[in-house]
């Protein structure tokens, strides 16, 4: 049971205004958070497919750091190597990893 079905649950058992109007506004602030948290999803897959991108131009397998520094997208060139990083784990199956070296080099699996 969801945070939001407890406070409508606990709506329905209880007939004092107050309390219920507070629990209004603690279920209209959970419907709030969960379109910012949709909102923030939206975005960083659309980072992540500019990371795909960037990574698509590339002919052999390269650091986090070689692809913001030879990518032709603006945006991924600011990004700093952590965030690619993270974007490329976030891609899942659609991208490999291979250490070479003991360095971890990313392409397009």
């Amino acid at each position: 049971m969801t945070k939001r079905e407890k406070f409508e649950a606990i709506k329905g058992m209880i007939s004092d205004a107050d309390l219920i109007m507070f629990l209004d506004e603690q279920i209209a602030q959970l419907d709030k958070q969960k379109a910012a948290n949709s909102k923030a999803k939206k975005e960083t897959a659309l980072r992540a497919e500019k990371v795909f991108e960037a990574l698509s131009e590339m002919s052999e397998p390269v650091t986090p750091s070689e692809l913001t520094k030879m990518t032709s997208i603006e945006e991924v060139r600011e990004y700093s190597p952590q965030r690619v990083t993270a974007l490329f784990k976030s891609l899942g199956d659609r991208v490999k990893v291979e250490k070479v070296k003991g360095v971890n080099r990313w392409s397009i699996a």
